[in-house]
């Protein structure tokens, strides 16, 4: 059943599921997987749309499409985090793992007995890579071509980059060992560069993490509170129609821009300033991915976070300069 719901779905979106569960390492059919997050998201998304339409009257193409949404996109995109924290692990130890292959082929090995010497537990990933490399290698793979395969199974750009050149290497007859010592020493000090750029942008990140989750609702706690008061004492004064009139004919400025009759209310400042402070929390995640990383998805596990304080600390400061208004009226 799974396969012909898959069937129907795109075949680069098909693709794209296969790569990623290649690189996080499920070994687990595509087309199953596809079609078995595609079918549980419709059954959860009717399940969810009812209870939101019974309980609280939203309507029930909002509630599908929305769950649906976040369901199937919260699956893909933990699957393409996980590949790419593993990725990213891979290329922190890289340069340990390929010095510790150059030292194993000077110490007399051969590329493919250094490879698997070289597959220690605390490279993880990568050690059960090179152990597959190895063990292809033995069994007739040229090892440039089982070095190659190798970045098919980790999500790592630099990982792939780096395969290449030294493939490239080896095919023009350079030395191994000193190919794998003078590419971890690259790598070491790119490494090193990405910290010192990542020490550098860390000031705007935290600029941009306490202006969203303090700021923001500082901001709009106070105005809807201001708003408040104001409503309160507009119900207070006498807006007659005659009152009114007196009040335009007595002023030059009533005679120029008259008197509002309407006023915002308090609930409406706080519906807004709620879904601004969302909006808000969004886009500073995606900020927060870009700057620190250079992607903005990166930014999305920082959502929840800021959603939960903001809409927090807005609340919070209601109701605590809402009680201190209230002790000074009663004074």
């Amino acid at each position: 059943m799974y396969q012909r719901i898959a069937a129907i779905l795109p075949k680069s979106f098909v693709n794209w599921i296969q790569s990623e569960l290649d690189f996080v390492g499920i070994k687990v059919d595509e087309r199953q997987f596809a079609g078995f997050v595609v079918s549980f998201g419709i059954g959860l998304s009717i399940a969810v749309a009812i209870n939101l339409q019974v309980f609280l009257e939203l309507a029930f193409p909002i509630g599908f499409f929305g769950t649906l949404i976040v369901f199937v996109g919260g699956m893909l995109f933990w699957i393409n985090s996980v590949a790419e924290n593993k990725g990213k692990f891979v290329e922190r130890i890289l340069p340990d793992a390929l010095q510790l292959i150059a030292s194993n082929i000077k110490a007399g090995m051969t590329a493919e007995r250094a490879l698997m010497a070289s597959a220690r537990p605390e490279f993880g990933p990568l050690s059960e890579e090179f152990k597959n490399a190895s063990k292809k290698v033995f069994a007739g793979t040229p090892f440039d071509t089982a070095l190659l395969e190798i970045a098919t199974k980790i999500k790592s750009p630099l990982l792939k980059r780096t395969i290449w050149l030294l493939t490239q290497g080896i095919k023009s007859g350079g030395e191994i060992a000193d190919l794998l010592l003078q590419i971890g020493s690259d790598l070491r000090e790119e490494n090193a560069i990405k910290d010192e750029i990542q020490g550098n942008v860390s000031i705007y990140v935290l600029m941009i993490f306490v202006a969203a989750a303090f700021g923001s609702p500082l901001l709009f706690g106070m105005s809807s509170i201001v708003v408040g008061t104001l409503s309160e004492q507009m119900d207070n004064v006498d807006l007659s129609p005659e009152k009114l009139a007196e009040m335009q004919t007595q002023s030059r400025v009533g005679n120029i821009i008259g008197v509002p009759t309407a006023s915002i209310t308090e609930e409406f400042v706080v519906f807004f300033s709620t879904i601004s402070l969302l909006v808000i929390s969004v886009f500073a995640s995606l900020t927060l991915g870009a700057i620190s990383s250079g992607k903005e998805k990166d930014g999305i596990k920082y959502i929840p976070v800021l959603i939960l304080m903001t809409i927090t600390i807005f609340f919070v400061i209601r109701i605590f300069i809402g009680g201190a208004i209230g002790s000074l009226g009663m004074m």
